[in-house]
């Protein structure tokens, strides 16, 4: 391993200095994410070291065996077309559920559709991003429709909101979400004045979670789904990456509470790129137990889920150095670290359909083992695990969606 990192790190080193100024990542950082990245993004030394540090393990074929045989699902999947949302939706498509894409906009959500019949018309057992002999199973009936939500407009999100309110939707899956170029210090608005990663990640989310709850609520045991990440809790290794000013922290949320729609970072600090993804992670966590509990009564059982380490160029990591991004995706896979978008959309598929998550709520499930192909359910982070500030995120993000 030390080697194909030693030989990543030079090819990086070398495309930094072939690339336009604007490309060019700091030789120091490229190591340190190399580094990080290598220690698989965000998985607790204590798993590696025992599994039974895990409360339950769900292998890859048991992701998958029960879709088409799951009663049948209305489900809602944000940031589906591409990556694992596109993943997500295609195995639910072909395993007969009813599924909307919520894509940025109509023609993505439209060729989402198109994907999605054409896999589930498809004989052929590949995975719906190609994966050999992954998903054979096929069951009538399943539908796929497309619709624009842009999760970075609260106007899109409303549009979107009540365009399906009054129909039947048992699962919403809170799935899109975007980490900008991580040597571009600017900071970037939603379409409401929102610094741009935490607004789309965390804050759109949660405005359409809110808007679609008394519809949810209806739902056939209904639940609430989210796409987290490792790297909210710093006391992983993909959460250290960068250095203790780059770990995901809210501090006393004075961002939120003091600078309002204008806030740079949720802590009140200076803007950073790569500390504001850590950070809408943690939000995403956070958010998913203050639902956990505020969703009792409706019955709306909440959970978050960490797709895994899949650097791909084209998907996740489009807006990072593409020589640094198309590098360190082949690494990832040549070890045997990284995941792919197949085992991603099952994992998505799961959790949404499958009825042993029925009555199950505030959970958090991580692609762990590394490189196993199966999800397992362990504690978050220490912060995301903290009520108060949970409780207070809700309060102030109320404010800000309003």
């Amino acid at each position: 391993m030390r080697l194909a990192l030693h030989l990543v790190s030079l090819l990086v080193g070398a495309s930094a200095l072939r690339a336009p100024s604007s490309f060019r990542l700091d030789r120091r950082r490229a190591l340190q994410t190399l580094g990080a990245a290598s220690l698989l993004n965000g998985v607790p030394l204590s798993a590696l070291a025992d599994a039974t540090e895990f409360e339950l393990v769900v292998q890859q074929a048991a992701l998958l065996d029960g879709l088409a045989s799951a009663p049948v699902r209305n489900v809602i999947v944000t940031g589906a077309s591409s990556g694992v949302g596109l993943a997500g939706a295609k195995l639910l498509t072909a395993a007969g559920h009813q599924v909307t894409l919520a894509c940025r906009t109509q023609a993505k959500a439209d060729a989402a559709v198109k994907a999605c019949n054409a896999f589930a018309a498809s004989s052929s057992s590949a995975g719906p991003t190609g994966l050999a002999d992954f998903y054979s199973q096929r069951r009538a009936g399943g539908t796929a429709r497309g619709a624009a939500c842009d999760l970075s407009s609260l106007s899109s999100i409303r549009s979107f909101a009540k365009s399906v309110s009054g129909e039947k939707l048992d699962t919403l899956v809170l799935n899109a979400g975007l980490s900008l170029d991580a040597t571009d210090k600017t900071r970037k608005a939603t379409e409401d004045g929102f610094e741009l990663t935490v607004g789309t990640n965390h804050l759109g989310h949660f405005a359409l979670a809110s808007l679609l709850r008394p519809t949810l609520a209806k739902g056939s045991s209904p639940r609430l789904l989210v796409t987290g990440s490792g790297v909210h809790d710093p006391a992983t290794e993909g959460g250290k990456q960068g250095g203790p000013e780059k770990w995901a922290a809210l501090g006393d949320l004075k961002g939120f509470a003091e600078q309002g729609a204008q806030f740079s970072m949720v802590d009140g600090g200076t803007f950073d790129p790569d500390k504001a993804y850590k950070d809408s992670k943690l939000c995403n966590l956070l958010f998913m137990a203050e639902a956990s509990r505020r969703y009792t009564g409706d019955k709306i059982g909440v959970n978050a889920f960490s797709p895994g380490l899949i650097a791909d160029p084209k998907g996740f990591f489009r807006n990072q150095n593409p020589l640094f991004a198309n590098a360190f995706y082949g690494i990832t896979q040549k070890l045997g670290v990284g995941e792919t978008n197949d085992f991603a959309g099952s994992a998505l598929a799961y959790l949404a359909v499958d009825p042993a998550l029925n009555g199950k709520t505030g959970g958090w499930y991580d692609a762990l083992p590394l490189g196993k192909h199966s999800l397992a359910k362990h504690a978050a982070s220490v912060e995301a695990q903290d009520t108060a500030k949970a409780k207070r995120l809700w309060e102030l993000s109320e404010k800000l969606v309003a």
